[in-house]
């Protein structure tokens, strides 16, 4: 029994590990705001932490559009955690990524 138990634990374990990489695209489609976001995230390399990323709306501007807070843990950062800032906007085929970068 316990060993059905752990079989069972381990191919979950697996599946949370293999999926993401593969869905991110098709869940990630510009098709919110939120979703642009992670769909920048998933295209500069980072399929995992464009899951895990937490987001909130802070404003708006006229030039670069709505304004995202984004937290999320950059493994390739030597600080880890980055917070960054998102400008998102819309266009006929959704919503893009304006601009990014880390804020102060």
């Amino acid at each position: 029994m316990k060993r059905k138990h752990y079989l069972w634990g381990l191919m979950i374990a697996v599946l949370l590990f293999v999926l993401p990489p593969i869905l991110a695209p098709s869940i990630h489609d510009g098709s919110s705001q939120k979703s642009a976001i992670r769909e920048y995230l998933v295209n500069e390399g980072h399929p995992y932490q464009s899951f895990l990323a937490r987001i909130t709306s802070n404003g708006q501007d006229k030039k670069y559009g709505e304004r995202y807070e984004v937290a999320w843990n950059d493994f390739n950062s030597e600080t880890g955690m980055t917070p960054a800032i998102f400008y998102v906007k819309k266009n006929d085929k959704g919503y893009y990524v304006e601009s990014a970068g880390t804020g102060s």
